[in-house]
């Protein structure tokens, strides 16, 4: 590195590009991928990490199918919203009966009647558990019973209904229970986000300095070929002026071929190391696949020095998955309240409130010429009563049904509170395995610190011997097979201080995520725009029309 894990920042918000609008009734949520993102231009593309965090985070595509992830939970908070919606009802509906007469009141031999039923209405769920509404109906009636003063009639009513909950089912709590648990699956899909963020920006270290090492191996192959190269000429030298036996070239040549051998090996592994980090990236097209990176970021190795205890407690707040399971442990709490509330008996409150009117043309015996007359009158008539508040009508009533036993809802309790305590074990059991993380994390830092020491001590040493053992040769007191083992320790040692270097560096990163604090520390900030708003919040933060038990404890019960 040159210059701390700490300072390179990548200065770009990731959004989570979901935008959720609600006018007129109609949705829309709008998703950006990031795909058309540019690359380069040209056939070789100079690439330090943070053009290499860019790239990954705009174009990978795991995190594209997160971002759908998010848009589809906030689809969630405004379909559990519906629940709220009022519906507007409107029907009509017609009939024709004919009936035998069985008395002279019956008005006709054969009475024909004639219905026509028109109704209005409006209503829905109230926040408070209960249900109201408003409706208006007229009903038509013509017959040919000669006993109805009003033939055709128009009954008309306006009443107002309410039907309350008081126990089980009463407040807010449950009625916006699928909204709060919408919102809080939309926040887990937000920590699931960020935890794909996380593994990509490990990826992306882990393969970037991966094709980072493998460039260095194959510099490395090449300078022991390079070595035994050297020693074959002067081997073909010595052999020339009688100074060897002809037999040391065997050796000479052979250790070329195997590092020849070697050198294609590293070349490969090279090849495929810099398609794992254009996987990555998100590499797609030919030309893009085609395109040859360039690594510029140098490592340089700067100890990082933590602390265990601090270590552990930052993880224990910061890691995603403990935010999640948090919030399993939320909605697990919810729903005991759901199922205490089942349990209670059922005590409903209802009342009505109304008008009614009746109009119709009026058929009677004129006094005073005795001829029939007839006044007309419809609906309109019967309207004007209702208006007038002529004929109001009320009913209030209180409905309780105890269940027997009622096993199922107790049933359903007892599962509940189990799946509580599951996911509270579930939670102490992934801050074991983080605490376990952190340790192994940290351990990893002060073990590669020294090995990174030690492997560079030992390098230092090999470059030594080399040339001690070169010289040696050159002067006849060593052989090709002592140069070419001592030019193999060295090739070793390099490849050691190289793995060391490289194994340190993701060490860093694997603490980093460990913790928690991997996007901080890289200076990635991930903007939400948040959840969408909800289209009905009435009342939702009254205390006391959310359901709790007698003990006046909103927690769940042990």
């Amino acid at each position: 590195m040159t210059r701390p894990l700490a300072t390179a920042i990548v200065s770009f918000a990731i959004l989570f590009l979901v935008s959720l609008t609600v006018s007129g009734g109609e949705f829309n949520a709008s998703v950006d991928a990031g795909a058309e993102m540019d690359i380069a231009d040209g056939e070789v593309l100079d690439l330090d990490l943070q053009r290499a965090y860019e790239i990954a985070l705009a174009r990978n595509l795991d995190l594209q199918v997160g971002r759908y992830d998010l848009a589809i939970a906030d689809t969630g908070i405004q379909g559990a919203s519906g629940i709220f919606d009022p519906s507007f009802d409107l029907g009509a509906e017609s009939s024709y009966n004919e009936s035998p007469a069985a008395t002279q009141l019956d008005g006709a031999v054969v009475t024909e009647t004639r219905n026509t039923q028109y109704n209005l209405g409006l209503g829905g769920l109230m926040p408070t558990g209960g249900t109201a509404s408003i409706g208006l109906g007229t009903r038509r009636t013509a017959t040919n019973s000669q006993f109805y003063f009003l033939n055709p009639s128009w009954g008309t009513g306006l009443t107002a209904r309410l039907n309350q909950p008081l126990l089980r089912n009463f407040g807010t709590l449950v009625t916006r229970s699928r909204i709060v648990v919408a919102q809080t699956n939309r926040d887990q899909a937000a920590e699931t986000l960020k935890t794909q963020v996380i593994a990509t920006l490990q990826q992306v270290e882990q393969a970037y300095w991966d094709f980072a090492a493998a460039k260095v191996l194959v510099d490395v192959k090449l300078q022991s070929l390079e070595l035994a190269q050297k020693l074959l000429k002067e081997t073909k030298e010595r052999i020339r002026v009688g100074t060897s036996a002809p037999i040391d070239l065997v050796q000479s040549e052979a250790s070329v071929a195997t590092r020849n051998q070697d050198l294609i090996l590293a070349r490969n592994a090279q090849a495929n190391s810099e398609d794992a980090l254009k996987q990555v990236l998100g590499f797609q097209t030919p030309a893009e696949w085609a395109m040859k990176i360039i690594a510029a970021e140098p490592y340089v190795f700067e100890p990082l020095d933590v602390d265990l205890a601090s270590s552990i407690e930052t993880a224990l707040k910061e890691r995603p998955e403990i935010i999640r399971q948090e919030m399993s442990l939320d909605i697990t709490n919810l729903n005991v309240k759901l199922a205490r509330n089942a349990v209670l008996p059922s005590l409903d409150l209802t009342g009505s409130y109304g008008f009614s009117g009746i109009g119709g043309t009026l058929s009677f015996d004129d006094p005073i010429t005795g001829e029939p007359s007839r006044i007309k009158g419809g609906f309109d008539d019967s309207l004007d009563q209702i208006v007038d508040m002529d004929y109001p009508n009320w009913g209030v009533g209180l409905a309780l049904k105890v269940p027997l036993g009622n096993n199922d809802a107790k049933a359903n309790l007892a599962r509940r509170r189990f799946e509580h305590h599951q996911t509270e074990t579930r939670l102490s059991a992934l801050q074991q395995s983080i605490t376990h993380d952190v340790r192994v994390a940290v351990r990893y830092l002060y073990d590669g610190a020294a090995s990174v020491e030690a492997a560079e001590a030992s390098k230092v040493l090999a470059e030594r011997n080399v040339e001690a053992e070169q010289t040696k040769f050159a002067n006849g007191l060593s052989t090709n097979f002592l140069v070419l083992q001592i030019q193999d320790d060295l090739a070793n040692a390099q490849l050691s201080n190289l793995r060391a270097r490289l194994n340190y560096r993701k060490a860093i990163v694997g603490y980093r995520v460990a913790t928690g604090t991997l996007l901080d520390e890289l200076g990635v900030d991930i903007a939400d725009a948040g959840a969408p708003e909800e289209d009905h919040t009435l009342w939702k933060d009254v205390k006391w029309m959310q359901f709790v038990d007698f003990r006046g404890d909103d927690e769940s019960e042990e």
